[in-house]
């Protein structure tokens, strides 16, 4: 008896984990089939310019200054690495927190125009202090978020749950708080995994980009949120590839398959957004995409297409971030900070 409740059991467990690795390599087969569209390709769009080995850590791009990339480190929350801009040296900085700060994982530091802010939406928290202090204290607090942008001095733009879907408001460090705005992210499936995206700001505008993860479109907006244009990115998947699940136990919404990630990281600068894009094109070969990752370019005034770039993987290390300054693009793989300079 003991012995079929224990052979059942393994069955199932066999079989549940072969499901998952079929649906996982159904996924990416599918990202590798043509996808009904074609990309520009032009030479000599990007060249490498320098690279920096960080050494061991979870690395991201906390900001960027004319002079200097900030990088953060999700294992050591105190930790920034201000690189300067040729990415030849570094120097550590050890932020001060006050005293009984307890940042969970969702935690990141932002550098925007001299002030340092740490963000963490679990709790929620907002602390900020000027970079040539360090020692962080509390703003006004906010509330729960999961992704932030900064767009000026006293003004960010959170993405946050309401009623059971994403939705951006603008947030305050004053006293008049975060304020409500007509919600422009657009739904299909449900309310948050067919609305999840990228949130990013073009710092000297203030515009807001949210770019959808799968699905091909991206919103700009204002600072204040007021809509400008909706845009959509070079493929054709127009409806989110999503298989929703109730688990009915806890309560919660979970992805039942693996989805198709269209759109995967973005930049931008005061002209173009970068968009990191999942899916082939119908002049691409798939072999050929193994090693790279491959960067959509969008002008930012109209959101019209204007063509694509690969950066080539890094000692076998794929792209976990970037950022784009002016004409630099500064891109992580995994403890590597590469620099490129842009010819466009």
């Amino acid at each position: 008896m003991i012995y079929n409740r224990f052979l059942i059991l393994t069955l199932c467990f066999i079989l549940s984990v072969s499901l998952v690795v079929l649906l996982y390599f159904l996924s990416v087969k599918i990202s590798h089939n043509k996808n009904n569209f074609i990309r520009v390709i032009p030479s000599h769009k990007i060249v490498p310019n320098n690279i920096i080995d960080l050494k061991v850590g979870r690395w991201y791009l906390a900001g960027i200054t004319h002079d200097s990339i900030y990088v953060g480190n999700l294992y050591t929350p105190r930790k920034l690495l201000k690189v300067d801009s040729a990415v030849k040296d570094t120097i550590s900085y050890r932020l001060n927190f006050p005293n009984g700060t307890k940042l969970t994982r969702s935690y990141f530091n932002l550098i925007e125009k001299g002030t340092v802010y740490t963000l963490d939406g679990n709790q929620p928290i907002l602390l900020t202090c000027d970079i040539s202090e360090l020692s962080l204290k509390l703003a006004t607090k906010p509330p729960y978020f999961t992704q932030a942008v900064n767009v000026n001095k006293r003004s960010f733009v959170f993405r946050i749950v309401q009623n059971g879907e994403n939705k951006l408001v603008r947030y305050r460090t004053d006293s008049s708080g975060f304020k409500e705005s007509p919600n422009l992210l657009r739904k299909q499936v449900d309310g948050i995994f067919s609305t999840d995206g990228n949130l990013v700001a073009e710092p000297k505008s203030g515009k807001v980009f949210y770019v959808y993860y799968y699905r091909n479109e991206f919103i700009c907006a204002d600072s204040n949120l007021k809509l400008i244009y909706q845009g959509k990115t070079i493929d054709t998947n127009s409806i989110a590839k999503l298989k929703v699940a109730k688990i009915q136990s806890q309560n919660q919404t979970t992805l039942a398959a693996p989805p198709i990630e269209v759109n995967k990281r973005v930049a931008v600068n005061e002209n173009f957004l970068f968009v990191q894009s999942g899916l082939i094109a119908d002049n691409e070969v798939p072999e050929s995409l193994e090693s790279v990752s491959t960067i959509d370019v969008y002008a930012i005034k109209d959101g019209e297409y204007q063509f694509s770039f690969y950066l080539p993987d890094f000692n076998r290390k794929k792209l976990t971030d970037f950022r784009v300054y002016g004409k630099n693009l500064y891109a992580l793989f995994d403890h590597y900070l590469y620099k490129y300079r842009l010819n466009f």
